[in-house]
């Protein structure tokens, strides 16, 4: 009978990951999902921070946190897989980064519709107030 190694190789441990033989402590975060989880989150919190008018929207920075909500969902889909394949943690992660990422797109595509229909008009620009 040959020794098994203490220290098993890349192979072994996705082997060993795929039938559950990995300790919970042993397998470790998938980095995708995580980097998912911020790419989605970040942008998500300064959407909100803007609508709840506690900072003000800078129009220059809503392209690329669209963009960062698209990556997100990228990122958190590849993460998913991987996450399947390896055996790691981190799935929770990965779908948390995949719907905040969808939901920036969605928030940008609502404030679009939103200015398309009702129409933008900065502070001071409207029309006079007739109470005055």
């Amino acid at each position: 009978m040959t020794p098994q190694p203490e220290h098993p190789s890349g192979d072994e441990k996705v082997g060993r990951a795929m039938t559950g033989q990995l300790s919970e402590s042993q397998r470790r975060y998938n980095p995708l999902a995580t980097m998912a989880c911020c790419m989605g989150l970040v942008p998500l919190l300064y959407i909100s921070a803007g609508y709840a008018e506690l900072i003000d929207l800078d129009i220059r920075l809503l392209i690329p946190v669209l963009l960062l909500g698209v990556c997100a969902v990228a990122v958190g889909a590849v993460g998913l897989k991987e996450i399947k394949r390896t055996g790691q943690r981190g799935r929770g992660q990965a779908v948390a980064g995949c719907v905040a990422g969808a939901a920036v797109f969605a928030a940008m595509a609502f404030s679009f519709v939103y200015l398309t229909v009702v129409g933008f008009s900065p502070a001071g620009c409207g029309p006079p107030d007739p109470c005055w």
